[in-house]
C-alpha cells in the first residue's frame, strides 16, 4: 500500500477549497475544465482523466454530500454530458455559466441527479 492509498488524495479537497476562495459555486469534473479551473492540481487534460478514473464521483463520499451535489450538464459545443459538483442551494445552470464563462441559457442542465 502506497503513502497516498493510506494518506488519500487530497485533490477534491484542495479543489473545494479553491472553489470557496474564488467564490465558485461549480466544480466541473470534465477534465479540459479541471485542468482549464485548477492546473496547478491537474496539469493536463490527461492527468486529470487518469485522476477521475482512479476517484469516481461519488455522491455518498462525506466531503462531496457536505459541499454540494452532483449535477450532469452540457455546455454549448460540447455533445457528451459532464458530471459537476454544485453547492447545495446554488441554481446549477448559474452557477456552472459562471464557471465556464459561458451564458446561463447556453448551458444545459438535467433535471434529475445521476
Amino acid at each position: 500500500m502506497t503513502w497516498r492509498q493510506l494518506a488519500g488524495d487530497s485533490r477534491l479537497a484542495d479543489a473545494l477549497a479553491a472553489c470557496e476562495a474564488n467564490g465558485w459555486e461549480a466544480l466541473p469534473l470534465a477534465p479540459r475544465e479541471l485542468t482549464r479551473l485548477l492546473p496547478d492540481l491537474w496539469g493536463t487534460a490527461k492527468a486529470a482523466e487518469s485522476w477521475l478514473v482512479k476517484n469516481p464521483p461519488n455522491p455518498r463520499i462525506s466531503i462531496i454530500r457536505l459541499w454540494g451535489v452532483l449535477k450532469t450538464y452540457r455546455p454549448p459545443g460540447q455533445t457528451r454530458w459532464s458530471k459537476a459538483l454544485v453547492r447545495h442551494g446554488a441554481n446549477a445552470r448559474a452557477a456552472l455559466a459562471e464557471v465556464l464563462g459561458k451564458p446561463a441559457e447556453a448551458v444545459q442542465v438535467k433535471d434529475r441527479d445521476p
